[in-house]
């Protein structure tokens, strides 16, 4: 039986599961039975973007249950169809690459007059292969332009999720647990609410992280309203901007004002604002999901609401219920909260010397040689195993420390990184998450390093592997000056 994962994403950057279903096949019915019950959970706030595949009884409930909701399509998935359409109708070769090339042009087009400027020069290098060109017309760009090119999913908040990338891992780390699929429901269930329960332990960990921890790039005075207050990965997005303002000012053109419509925060234009009357950034001007660092509904979403009756309620019964030592602790913990000022510490009696190393009492060496001295007892050590040390000069064989001959399944590379880490080579399958949820975090990053968003793409694609990995999984840098092979 087919299972469907519903996932969301934490200010903090993490996936989350928030419902999954076993269906007895994939028709519009069994997905709306299931989007419903999402909605019957939803207590606050409203659902405004959902990433999918082209799936059309999928598209059909999305549109029946949230008709409201904006559907994008997974724009990796979109450029892996197209790309694959042109391998099999384009040639030779180079004409593939020219037509790749106009294609991500014509997807990233910032706004509409880009688009159809893009779209005329895709079509001119299109026009000897007419068949490619009508099958992206009539699959893609006609029926779909407004769910995947930028131009159009620019306009609404979908906080750079625009492909299904993060479903993708999650639902490769949950077949990894679950090994099989010949499993009793039972057995699934607890499967399943071990890896929520540690996602919902690694959720409240990073929200602790943010609030406590200190970053030494965002103790700019234009952060001081957002710190503990706002996620990290949100900061990071406010920092990529105002390292923009020196470029860009407070011109709106230059600016466009993507991460504004996108991820709801200060674009490049209103920072310089902020610089320039020497002001911190409001709190008002953040999206209320990039200040949601608790799993309840504390009332943030709504200011003029926000009350503390209920917690000082639970204060005084309990400190009614304490015995008088209780009592009293309690009291000073309150009385240091609503009194900064004031404070249970006190001074040290004595000065405590926390500067220079302890003076070394001297002692006189004795005058009395040891007639017989103790015999050293020489180490033998093994010689260790070479297995590969006919392949290797002697020049080489000088510097290496050991040779570990790992399992030849195809994920040799991941298998001796793992046994190096200190772990079992059979860890490979973690080093393989942990690459994926590298890449996810720093896509941004990464798309700067391998200079553009498909080939990072194509690299999550290609960590994920289950079992044996093909040629196809293997990672190799030598394209961007990186010397390493996976």
């Amino acid at each position: 039986m087919p299972i469907l994962e519903i996932f969301v994403v934490t200010s903090t950057a993490i996936t989350f599961c928030v419902e999954f279903a076993y269906l007895h096949s994939e028709r519009a019915d069994n997905f709306t039975w299931v989007l419903q019950m999402l909605k019957e959970h939803i207590t606050s706030g409203e659902v405004e973007v959902i990433v999918t595949d082209r799936d059309v009884a999928l598209l059909n409930a999305v549109e029946y249950v949230f008709p409201k909701v904006v559907n994008l399509l997974c724009l990796f998935h979109v450029c892996q169809n197209v790309k694959a359409k042109c391998k099999m109708t384009v040639f030779p070769k180079k004409k593939q690459v020219q037509i790749m090339e106009a294609w991500e042009a014509l997807v990233y087009s910032y706004d509409e007059t880009q688009y159809y400027m893009n779209l005329v020069n895709f079509e001119g290098i299109c026009s000897s292969s007419s068949i490619f060109n009508d099958n992206v017309h009539d699959k893609w760009l006609i029926p779909h332009k407004e769910r995947f090119v930028e131009a159009w999913t620019n306009r609404v908040i979908h906080f750079g999720n625009t492909t299904t990338q993060r479903v993708q891992s999650a639902h490769w780390s949950l077949k990894r647990i679950l090994q099989d699929n010949i499993g009793d429901i039972c057995s699934v269930w607890e499967t399943i609410n071990s890896m929520i329960v540690l996602q919902h332990s690694k959720i409240i960990a990073s929200f602790e992280k943010t609030i406590i921890q200190k970053v030494h790039r965002h103790s700019n005075r234009l952060y001081a309203n957002l710190r503990g207050v706002v996620s990290k990965n949100v900061i990071d997005h406010i920092v990529a901007e105002f390292d923009r303002v020196k470029y860009v000012g407070i011109d709106k053109s230059e600016c466009r004002c993507t991460v504004r419509r996108t991820h709801g925060l200060p674009c490049v234009c209103e920072i310089a604002r902020y610089s320039m009357i020497s002001r911190s950034i409001m709190l008002d001007v953040i999206h209320i999901w990039c200040t949601k660092l608790t799993f309840h509904d504390d009332g943030s979403s709504k200011p003029s609401k926000l009350s503390m009756k209920h917690e000082i309620k639970v204060i005084v019964k309990n400190f009614d219920e304490l015995d008088v030592p209780g009592k009293i602790a309690l009291k000073g913990k309150l009385r240091e909260i609503v009194h900064p000022s004031t404070t249970l510490m006190c001074p040290l009696v004595d000065k405590v010397k926390t500067k220079g190393a302890p003076n070394k009492v001297w002692k006189p060496r004795s005058s009395v040689k040891k007639l017989t001295p103790r015999p050293s007892v020489n180490k033998v050590q093994q010689p260790r195993v070479r297995i590969f040390k006919d392949w290797l000069s002697v020049e080489i064989q000088k510097f290496i420390d050991n040779i570990i001959n790992v399992g030849e399944d195809g994920n040799c590379a991941y298998r001796a990184v793992a046994a190096l880490l200190g772990m079992s080579e059979n860890f490979w399958a973690f080093i393989h998450e942990e690459c994926v949820v590298e890449l996810q975090e720093f896509i941004s990053h990464y798309e700067i390093i391998y200079d553009g968003k498909i080939f990072v793409q194509q690299l999550i694609h290609n960590v994920y592997v289950e079992q044996v990995a093909t040629l196809d999984n293997w990672i190799i840098g030598c394209d961007c000056n990186f010397g390493y092979t996976m």
